[in-house]
């Protein structure tokens, strides 16, 4: 292959080249490259479709390419003889560089050193193109004696294997990703085009003497198609696979699985302050976690497909429905003057609503607060107006069909709220709760989380799920966690005053909070003070709060934790952070929300959500707290599925006010609970 042939019995031949083939194989190069980058930053992403589609779409396109251009710069050198193709071995040739692909992006995703990764890849993807080239050239057949000079066959891996390194580290590493991701594409083109090029430039024909030449003819029409159809499958499968995945991805950002009804998110887009049209009516369904109790979780979701299939069913054509929590419906009228008409509606939903099972036992009760538009009202404040009425009637214990009246209504509900959170703090109308963990089959207990609770002087009980959303709009909850701060302080020292050991107790931290530094330098004050070691406070954040601000909060949580507090990401797989953000989040403990327990135990399909979540935990060696256990079938499915586990819930505690926690303590001594 590298020798070259007795200069008296071969002459050698030289061809010209094909500028519309040299730039049709730097088309078809680029087009792959970027396809493959498209596919490559897609994989990082969570997706309706696994991991592994993505990695082998990706490397079937950068190996596509580079194939093709394989034959396409033979095509571009004209030699005076006939050249034709052998397509078993130019089918089978395109077989390394694809394996050298699924190598070298899996590799780029592993455990080595960053430095490493890329160059190992790189090196595979050079080792893949040359491979690919020497089986390619097998499938030319010629009537003609074929040597390759080797210091330009070894300039070309080098050249490869560089421009591929710079693609992959420009890819990895670059802030700003479309640029990058335009040189990335130039380096693989170039490289790719480089690399063969160089090897073509190394190769010389020889004929044996006597000979005769011919005009050139590539008999290579079956081998273009193929290209062409390839470039064509290609673009299909790139666009259809994003299409869908965006499609998927879109959907379940937008609409509610259960009822297939636009959700909350969907209808925060419309709540602007700009002059509303129509009016706006809520259905609540207070009762519906009673009813999950009484009946289980499956009759519950039954009766909301059946509540959201009776409003879709009478719902106005001018009218838009939707599913903004797990018990609320809200209807936005677009149309204006129709308020008589909706009014109509309503009745006649009120009176279907009546006719279902649990609310005809009177075991379900709901209100329907209605807020009608003028000329001067938003959109943002009918939706609070009929907020109001519902709020209200939960907490007056009225029911039914209700219009917003600002003689009953004038002094809010939330405004209410706002007016006395102070006195609430200073008079102890708030409090905390803890909620006790345990872990695993020891039953070892590990430490509480900190819980608010309300008891209003006039309005009751007021649950967290409604005070504290009011806070964090009217942007009071900093003041609240300040408070719960220093009170979590001052209880731990009490706990230890009394010989109490409480391992570690976990605070949740608003959004917006995370990111001011008076948090960090309340913390570190507060446990100085009582002498506490940091690591006893474990800081609780949504996924939905820090994807607000991703690199500002990770930068705030890289603080926390060299300070020495804990931190825990609390509700994950609901909110819509990226996976690679969270490997980049210094956390230390996985809560998995009680949404994904509910259904357990139950077969592989349904809970394989659940398996991923905890696979990913394990991987990244973080501590993993399943909330929301309520049954002991639960607690055995899931001890099945990782021995070690922390549980959160009813099973093992209710949330304990503290005297009550004190004598869980003890009571769990006498049950065998492990302490530390």
């Amino acid at each position: 292959m590298f020798s070259t042939p007795d200069y008296q019995e071969y002459t050698q031949i030289f061809g010209t080249y094909s500028l519309k083939m040299i730039l049709l194989s730097f088309l078809v190069m680029g087009f792959a490259s970027y396809t493959t980058l498209v596919l490559y930053e897609r994989m990082q992403k969570p997706s309706i479709f696994k991991r592994g589609v993505w990695l082998v779409l990706t490397s079937l396109s950068l190996a596509f390419g580079i194939w093709s251009t394989h034959f396409l710069t033979i095509n571009s050198q004209l030699l005076p003889i006939e050249i034709h193709v052998h397509y078993g071995w130019a089918i089978i040739c395109i077989l390394p560089i694809f394996i050298a692909m699924l190598l070298a992006f899996q590799l780029v995703q592993g455990p080595l050193r960053v430095c490493w990764r890329h160059v190992i890849a790189a090196l595979f993807i050079a080792i893949g193109m040359s491979t690919m080239h020497v089986l390619g050239m097998k499938a030319i057949k010629l009537n003609a004696h074929v040597s390759f000079d080797w210091k330009l066959v070894i300039a070309s891996n080098l050249v490869g294997g560089l421009f591929a390194y710079l693609a992959i580290r420009g890819v990895s590493k670059a802030k700003r990703v479309g640029i990058s991701k335009v040189f990335a594409t130039l380096y693989l083109t170039v490289g790719t085009l480089a690399m063969h090029y160089f090897v073509i430039f190394g190769t010389n024909y020889y004929i044996e003497e006597g000979q005769a030449l011919s005009e050139s003819v590539m008999h290579m029409e079956i081998m273009n198609t193929l290209i062409a159809v390839g470039v064509g499958l290609l673009l299909l499968g790139m666009l259809l696979t994003s299409y869908i995945d965006r499609y998927v991805d879109y959907w379940l950002k937008f609409f509610d699985v259960l009822t297939k009804l636009p959700n909350r998110r969907n209808w925060e887009r419309c709540l602007t302050e700009d002059v509303a049209v129509g009016d706006v009516a809520i259905w609540n369904f207070p009762d519906l976690p009673r009813i999950n109790q009484l009946y289980g979780y499956s009759e519950g979701d039954k009766i909301l497909q059946q509540i959201g299939s009776l409003l879709a069913k009478w719902k106005p054509s001018y009218a838009q429905l939707y599913r903004v929590s797990g018990n609320r419906f809200l209807f936005c009228i677009e149309h204006a003057g129709r308020t008589a008409d909706f009014y109509k509606n309503l009745v006649i939903m009120q009176r279907e609503m009546d006719q279902l099972l649990p609310i005809k036992n009177q075991e379900m009760r709901y209100a329907c607060g209605l807020a009608k538009a003028d000329q001067n009202k938003s959109v943002k404040t009918l939706y609070k107006e009929s907020l109001m009425v519902v709020e209200q009637a939960a907490a007056s214990h009225e029911w039914g069909l209700m219009t917003f009246n600002p003689a009953i209504h004038g002094m809010s509900y939330e405004q209410d709220v706002l007016r006395d959170i102070s006195q609430a703090l200073d008079e102890k109308h708030i409090y905390l709760v803890y909620q006790p963990k345990v872990k695993g089959t020891s039953h070892e207990f590990v430490g509480v989380e900190a819980l608010l609770r309300w008891t209003h002087p006039k309005l009751g009980a007021i649950p967290p799920a409604t005070f504290v959303p009011i806070l964090e709009q009217e942007g009071r909850m900093g003041e609240v966690t300040d408070w719960i701060i220093r009170e979590v302080c001052r209880q731990i020292h009490n706990w230890d005053s009394q010989s109490i050991h409480v391992p570690q107790v976990a605070i949740n931290i608003p959004g917006e909070y995370v990111t001011d530094p008076h948090l960090l330098d309340l913390l570190w004050k507060e446990t100085n003070a009582y002498r506490l070691d940091p690591g006893r406070i474990e800081l609780e954040m949504t996924e939905t709060s820090t994807a607000k601000s991703t690199t500002q909060a990770i930068a705030a949580m890289k603080r926390f934790r060299r300070y020495g507090f804990s931190i825990a990401l609390d509700d994950f797989g609901t909110g819509v952070s990226s996976l690679s953000f969270l490997q980049q989040m210094p956390i230390t403990t996985l809560k998995i929300d009680k949404s994904f327990t509910d259904g357990v135990p139950a077969p592989a399909k349904k809970c394989a959500v659940l398996n991923a979540i905890i696979a990913i935990g394990c991987s990244m060696d973080l501590t993993i707290v399943v909330e929301g256990v309520e049954r002991v079938e639960q607690v055995e499915f899931l001890l099945d599925l990782k021995s070690d586990l922390t549980f959160q819930g009813y099973y093992f505690s209710k949330p304990l006010t503290v005297p009550q926690f004190e004598n869980w303590l003890t009571e769990s001594n006498k049950l065998g609970f492990v302490h530390p």
